[in-house]
């Protein structure tokens, strides 16, 4: 059986975006409504293909992270910064950490990472110089051990995706 599990951005950062959009479409108004076009213009020519990259960034692209549960293993997508297929072959050991708390699993250097309101996604440096692969919006997040690296997994339902793991796992 598959199950899919989704690592969506936390709601919040993305009202927040939408919110400083709006201030900004505002200034735009109120520019071109007080004859100052030109700082409207402006506005509209830096602040339109910002707004679209961080759109991308903080909605596109953690949308798109999932973890897939199945019987032949672990699938995880999100493009651009982390995928990997994880057999339960390769799967030493799975336990629950905590990323606030565990010295252990702190990042010591990033590779290719991108962190923003909770939402972490890439490829970082642990502990003593171990590679570990992390998509997770929560700090509390189940890792799965192989021989090469530690995966820290920390999907929207964590309790459903141990759930999943445990069955799933031989």
């Amino acid at each position: 059986m598959t199950t899919i599990f989704k690592i969506p951005m936390s709601k919040t950062v993305l009202t927040f975006f939408l919110l400083v959009v709006a201030v900004v479409a505002a200034a735009v108004a109120w520019s071109f409504n007080s004859g100052l076009m030109w700082t409207g213009i402006c506005l509209i020519a830096v602040a339109g293909p910002l707004a679209l990259f961080y759109w991308y960034m903080l909605y596109i692209t953690p949308k798109r992270a999932t973890v897939t549960v199945a019987d032949e293993g672990i699938l995880l997508a999100a493009p651009p910064f982390a995928s990997a297929v994880i057999p339960w072959a390769s799967v030493v050991k799975t336990f629950p950490v905590d990323l606030r708390r565990d010295e252990a699993f702190k990042i010591a250097k990033t590779k290719k990472f991108m962190s923003f309101g909770g939402y972490r996604s890439g490829v970082v440096e642990i502990g003593d110089s171990k590679e570990a692969v992390i998509v997770s919006n929560r700090h509390d997040v189940l890792c799965v051990q192989t021989g090469e690296r530690f995966y820290l997994l920390g999907p929207s339902d964590l309790p459903g995706f141990m759930e999943a793991v445990e069955k799933a796992a031989p």
